[in-house]
């Protein structure tokens, strides 16, 4: 049997860890493979793009991604770092990877559109798959 594919894109703040505590309290880890991403949005200074902030934020990217799959080290998970703009990466990985389900935590701004995120609702909006969104309040109950 296949394995459904979950792809988790995270910005390394306590907010977007949610999604993997969320994934871990519904999917058993044999049932899926996870895909971990972290996007880092380029912001160019007249035109430039500084080394050294390009080393600095792949480093920053890794050490996320490395927590986040230390937080899973029991399921099959895979990461990936990546510049770009993160609702364009996030669609173009899940295409990429035939994605079944992305997982995404939801904004803590006020607004429809800032409800759920910027990114979020741009990624909600293109998916070919199903995009689960985790409230930024959700916690785990163990029984």
């Amino acid at each position: 049997m296949n394995k459904r594919k979950i792809l988790i894109p995270i910005d390394g703040t306590e907010r977007s860890m949610h999604s993997l505590e969320f994934v871990k309290e519904i999917f058993p880890k044999d049932s899926v493979e996870i895909v971990i991403m972290n996007v880092k949005e380029l912001v160019l200074i007249n035109e430039m793009i500084v080394a050294d902030e390009i080393k600095f934020a792949q480093e920053l990217g890794d050490e996320i991604l490395e927590a986040a799959k230390e937080k899973m080290k029991d399921y099959k998970t895979k990461t990936y770092f990546t510049f770009g703009y993160p609702g364009d990466e996030i669609i173009k990985k899940a295409n990429e990877e035939n994605i079944g389900i992305i997982v995404m935590t939801k904004s803590t701004k006020r607004g429809l559109t800032r409800m759920i995120g910027s990114v979020t609702t741009n990624v909600v909006k293109r998916a070919k798959c199903i995009v689960m969104i985790v409230p930024n309040d959700f916690t785990i109950s163990i029984t």
